[in-house]
C-alpha cells in the first residue's frame, strides 16, 4: 500500500477545548495531517486498542500516510481491509485509489488483528504462546530497524479467557497506548502518559458518514 514523510500519527479530531469540527472525508484527511499527537520519535510501537471502529480508524490513518506519500504496509490479520472505504477517501482528495494501493518498501507498517487468531479456544494454549512470542519477537525486530508500527487491536471478547492478557503484553511493549471509547457524540480517543493526558474526538455524524 503506497502512502507521505511526516511526523504525527494521524488520527481525526476534535479537542476537548473546542477546536474544529471535520465535518467531509477531504476535511477529515486534512485534519489528520494536522494531528497534534507527536511522533517525536521515528520508530517504536504504538498501540491502538478498543472496541472494533479501531480497524476503521486504523484504515484512516494508512490512508492519509499513502496520500501523503508515506510507504505503508497493512497487514489485516484479522481479514478487516476495506478497499471500498480506500476508494472514497482517496477520491475525496482527488487520488485515483489505484495510486494509494501501489505496493513499496514501507517503513510504516499498520498490524491490524494481530491478537484475533489466538483469542480462539479451539487453538491449544502452547501454540497461542508460541505464536504471541514469535509476533513480539518479529514487533521487536522491526522496531529495530528504524520501523514504525501502528497495532490496532480490539479489547479481548469475553470467551477469550485469560488470553485477554495479551492486550495487556502489548502495551507494556508500546511506546505508545491510545485507547479509544465509543459515545453517542463520536468516538473519543485518550492517549495516556506523558507530561499530560491527551484526548479526542471524532464526531458523530463525520463517523457515519465515512
Amino acid at each position: 500500500m503506497a502512502l507521505v514523510q511526516q511526523q504525527a500519527i494521524e488520527f481525526p479530531f476534535r479537542t476537548e477545548d473546542g477546536g474544529e469540527i471535520i465535518d467531509a472525508p477531504c476535511h477529515l484527511l486534512a485534519a489528520l495531517r494536522r494531528s497534534t499527537v507527536s511522533t517525536d520519535h521515528p520508530k517504536g510501537l504504538v498501540l491502538l486498542s478498543g472496541p472494533s471502529s479501531v480497524y476503521r480508524l486504523g484504515l484512516c490513518a494508512a490512508v492519509d500516510r499513502a496520500l501523503a506519500g508515506e510507504p505503508v504496509l497493512y497487514l489485516a490479520g484479522a481479514n478487516v481491509f476495506d478497499p471500498f472505504l480506500v476508494g472514497r477517501l482517496a477520491r475525496a482528495s482527488r487520488v485515483a485509489p489505484a495510486h494509494v494501493l501501489r505496493t513499496y518498501d514501507a517503513r510504516f507498517v499498520i498490524l491490524a488483528g494481530p491478537l484475533d487468531t489466538l483469542y480462539d479456544q479451539s487453538v491449544p494454549e502452547a501454540e497461542v504462546m508460541r505464536l504471541f512470542r514469535a509476533m513480539t519477537e518479529a514487533l521487536q525486530h522491526m522496531i529495530e530497524q528504524a520501523v514504525q508500527v501502528l497495532c490496532v487491536t480490539p479489547l479481548a471478547p469475553p470467551e477469550s479467557g485469560g488470553r485477554s492478557r495479551f492486550v495487556a503484553a502489548l502495551r507494556a511493549q508500546a511506546r505508545r497506548a491510545i485507547d479509544l471509547c465509543e459515545a453517542e457524540d463520536g468516538l473519543w480517543l485518550q492517549e495516556e502518559g506523558g507530561p499530560e493526558p491527551k484526548r479526542w474526538m471524532i464526531p458523530r455524524l463525520l463517523w457515519n458518514r465515512l
